[in-house]
């Protein structure tokens, strides 16, 4: 058999990289493999001394078929490093054994990853071998397995896979939206891939390995996998960059001699499942409310920057949604403001929203706001007062048009208090992108959408309208409230909408979105409380006005966001 040439990328840890290099010379093979070492200069001066210590060490190996030292002569960072040196390689060789100076291998690691590259050497389907294994169940699973995209933990490839490397982050993203395959990137929604490649376009991380996994799964290709993991990661004690200690991910290699390949070439979908599921059970384990050890894992595994469960989830506990929502700014006209924004139609925040959704239609995550998935509701009572009012008017039957509702987040919400109601027809008129979704993925018998608020009257003659966060962000919003007003509703309910508190005239600010929820500004507007109750006067009359759950601030005024209830005059 002809051996991979084995290649470690080390930077200042020289205890970790000398561990790394005896647990390669345990394996047989390695007399009979060359190792091409590439050691990264030093990024600080502090780190210099390290870096030197681990080039003296370097040029005492032994027990290779060859040691080739590659020393750089600047910091080039381990993306970078990864990339070029991987691509130098391969490009002379054909295939490659990949390592990091923080993984530990067991005695039989080579042969598993030899045997693994001459089987599927010209095997178009399979793109990597990798050598890590997750603690997941694996009672039942066949010695190795298949799983779609690729992985980074003591891993190799052939050069006709690492040809399918793809650097442009965004053009990964762009097609995982386009194919409608974000949520099965993401494990079914168990683990953040999109947002991690999402981070490296914005420049959050420099992850060469979010890019490979992509790369490798857009193509619809396959690494094999061990059933029980050949490596073992002793970098998660705080020596590297993006370490901690933990107990997820870390485990001690098996030694195990010899593996049986799987028949068929295809992705094992119960190992996949196995997956799915252990990555939904380290996220229940974890506390949200400190920094989550699985960020710090994630971050490790695939190169991150350190980020806490709940921003990379989305996931935030209700008395933790402390975002940085802000408000800046006085445009003279919404068209000026519109300039420096990206609206709320962007495809990558309409489809966090319709994932978010589809977990709570499903019973699967208790509630939703804004694409954020909640582990309580956290219900608008002015809202659901309002709905139950107008339900009263009515005999009970509670018939709403919900302008710019989304894909149903005031419905999912309120449903258990509506339930009980003899009769409930809630419509949605939205955006197209937004009614195309709706139509496919969201609507039942009480539930559905429309194009415009003519179409769902023509069909559906609604009594109520709700208003919830919508008329801030529309250009001309007296113009929609003069179209309401011409429909001669029954009920109007404007919920979480910001109002001056002193008399201050109408106002076009800049809103920017934190990325715990999306990336996205848009121009919105806050209101003269005065000025908007006259505008409805003339044919509505104020019921109650309450204050609403929102609490965000502009630098020099003071807002209050408000929810009124409205009666058609008789």
């Amino acid at each position: 058999m002809k051996y991979a040439p084995i290649i470690i990328f080390v930077y200042n840890r020289p205890d970790h990289t000398k561990r790394v290099i005896d647990s390669l010379i345990a394996n047989e093979e390695a007399s009979e493999s060359d190792l091409i070492i590439y050691s990264d200069f030093a990024k600080a001066e502090t780190h210099l001394m390290k870096v030197n210590e681990v080039r003296s060490y370097l040029k005492e190996i032994k027990g290779f078929k060859s040691v080739r030292i590659v020393e750089r002569i600047e910091n080039y960072g381990l993306a970078k490093s990864i990339i070029s040196g991987v691509s130098e390689v391969i490009g002379q060789t054909g295939s490659v054994i990949v390592l990091e100076d923080d993984i530990l291998v067991s005695p039989y690691f080579l042969r598993f990853m030899n045997s693994g590259l001459e089987k599927y050497k010209v095997e178009e389907k399979v793109a990597s071998i990798h050598g890590y294994s997750y603690p997941m169940n694996t009672i039942g699973l066949d010695d190795t397995y298949f799983i779609r995209g690729a992985d980074c933990w003591g891993w190799a490839t052939w050069r006709r896979a690492w040809q399918y490397f793809e650097p442009d982050g965004k053009k990964l993203r762009d097609q995982l939206i386009s194919e409608d395959l974000v949520a099965r990137f993401d494990y079914d929604n168990t683990y953040p891939f999109f947002q991690m490649l999402t981070d490296q376009i914005l420049g959050r991380n420099n992850s060469w390995a979010i890019r490979w996994h992509a790369s490798v799964f857009l193509k619809n290709k396959l690494t094999l996998y061990p059933k029980e993991s050949l490596i073992l990661n002793i970098g998660l004690d705080n020596s590297g960059t993006h370490c901690d200690d933990n107990d997820y991910l870390s485990k001690e290699f098996s030694l195990k001699s010899n593996h049986d390949f799987p028949k068929v070439i295809e992705e094992n979908f119960e190992a996949r499942n196995r997956m799915v599921n252990y990555f939904r059970s380290i996220s229940k384990q974890q506390n949200p409310t400190l920094d989550s050890r699985f960020s710090r894992i994630a971050a490790r595994l695939l190169g991150f920057a350190k980020r806490i469960l709940k921003r990379l989830f989305g996931f935030l506990r209700n008395e933790e949604r402390k975002v940085e929502i802000t408000f800046t700014g006085n445009y003279a006209t919404w068209d000026e403001a519109s300039t420096i924004c990206s609206g709320y139609d962007s495809d990558i925040i309409i489809n966090k929203v319709k994932v978010s959704l589809q977990l709570v239609r499903d019973g699967k995550a208790i509630y939703e706001r804004d694409s954020v998935i909640f582990d309580n509701i956290e219900y608008s009572q002015p809202l659901l007062l309002g709905l139950l009012f107008a339900s009263a008017l009515n005999g009970g039957k509670l018939k709403v048009l919900d302008f710019g509702g989304s894909l149903g987040s005031s419905y999912f919400q309120n449903r258990k208090f509506l339930s009980k109601l003899p009769l409930v027809e809630w419509s949605i008129v939205e955006q197209e992108k937004m009614v195309s979704i709706g139509k496919l993925e969201f609507e039942n018998k009480e539930l559905r959408f429309f194009h415009t608020i003519g179409e769902a009257v023509k069909n559906r003659q609604p009594k109520t309208v709700i208003l919830s966060s919508v008329l801030p962000y529309i250009k001309n919003p007296y113009e929609v409230l003069a179209l309401i007003k011409s429909f001669n509703f029954e009920t109007i309910i404007v919920d979480r909408t910001p109002f001056f508190i002193k008399d201050l005239p109408d106002r076009i600010t800049i809103e920017t979105v934190p990325p715990e929820i999306y990336i996205a500004k848009y121009p919105a507007w806050f209101f003269n409380y005065k000025t908007f109750l006259d505008y409805l006067s003339d044919k509505y009359e104020l019921v109650e006005s309450f204050e609403s759950n929102d609490h965000y601030s502009l630098v020099d005024a003071e807002i209050i966001y408000r929810a009124l209830i409205f009666k058609r005059k008789i």
